[in-house]
């Protein structure tokens, strides 16, 4: 039989759509994901390093209870960069981005004024990271805004949806209702009043 059934289909699709991005030198949606927890975790790492013995313990914490995910997450990375870079390069561009990462969150940190809401903020994102019904890793720092640049191109589709140079066409007239029973005598050479009907 050579058709073949919808969900293999759609299988082979979607690992040709990664293999062509991956091809192209583009991060695919995990290792984008694997980016965004690196950043995530930059971050926390220097809330812990400069918050206080509070955030030191909800970053062990963290760091405990998100491990496996962390280092899956974290070698995912550091494949990506190898495979697009090279395995020197890619090293070299994978402890470069950690690097640049971890040195981003403690500019944002140390600049007047922000070291408190730079904590407070880490501390909602342990909250939410350590509640009781503890979030996928990947789920919880989609939900956070990163502000690392990313360091590679996921070459997304972006569709640019605009309205410009759409005409409403000539002018458009509506059209009045009929008069009826109970309304107010027309002026002559007035046209009746425009109401909408509800």
């Amino acid at each position: 039989m050579t058709a073949c059934k919808l969900g293999a289909c759609l299988l082979a699709f979607s690992v040709a759509a990664t293999s062509a991005a991956e091809a192209r030198g583009c991060a695919s949606s995990a290792e984008v994901s694997a980016i965004q927890i690196s950043a995530v975790q930059q971050e926390l790492t220097d809330a812990a390093l400069a918050c206080g013995p509070r955030e030191v313990a909800l970053f062990n914490r963290f760091q405990t209870v998100f491990g496996p995910e962390l280092r899956k997450s974290d070698a995912l990375m550091l494949r990506m960069f190898k495979r697009l870079k090279g395995v020197a390069a890619g090293n070299a561009a994978y402890d470069s981005y950690k690097t640049r990462a971890i040195a981003h969150a403690e500019q944002r940190r140390t600049k007047p004024g922000a070291h408190d809401n730079f904590c407070k903020t880490a501390d909602v994102v342990f909250a939410a990271a350590l509640a009781p019904d503890k979030p996928m890793l990947g789920d919880l720092v989609s939900g956070i805004e990163v502000k690392e640049a990313s360091p590679v191109d996921a070459c997304e589709i972006r569709v640019a949806v605009t309205l410009e140079g759409v005409k409403s066409g000539a002018e458009v007239v509506p059209t009045p209702r009929p008069a009826l029973p109970g309304d107010p005598p027309a002026e002559s050479g007035t046209q009746p009043a425009v109401r909408l009907l509800q």
